[in-house]
């Protein structure tokens, strides 16, 4: 599968239901990613996002990965990046993940 055949704007459920049918150990490339998410965040044009966006969003999602992404990472990815495409804020982000850790810490 490659992402540039799905539509960007594919619900989460059903991204993370596609993904499963891919083999274990599946992984994408940065470049296949990055334009992924830049025509998701943009869906009405030709913007791609840069380079400092997107390592920002690696880690704020704690992905240390440097060319190759899991299926986990790409949906982390997609999360934020729909996060910031309604006009949520970073530091509401943050607050979200972290809210998120105390909820697993605590159970």
């Amino acid at each position: 599968m490659r992402l540039s055949e799905l539509d960007p704007l594919i619900p989460l459920n059903e991204l993370r239901e596609a993904l499963l049918k891919l083999p274990k150990g599946y992984s994408f490339y940065e470049d296949e990613l990055v334009s992924f998410l830049s025509r998701r965040r943009w869906p009405e044009s030709d913007r791609r996002i840069d380079r400092t966006t997107f390592w920002r969003w690696r880690n704020d999602n704690a992905i240390e990965h440097q060319k190759v992404f899991s299926r986990l990472d790409l949906l982390k990815l997609c999360q934020i990046c729909d996060h910031y495409r309604v006009d949520g804020t970073r530091n509401e982000y943050l607050a979200i993940m972290k809210k998120k850790k105390e909820v697993i810490l605590n159970k």
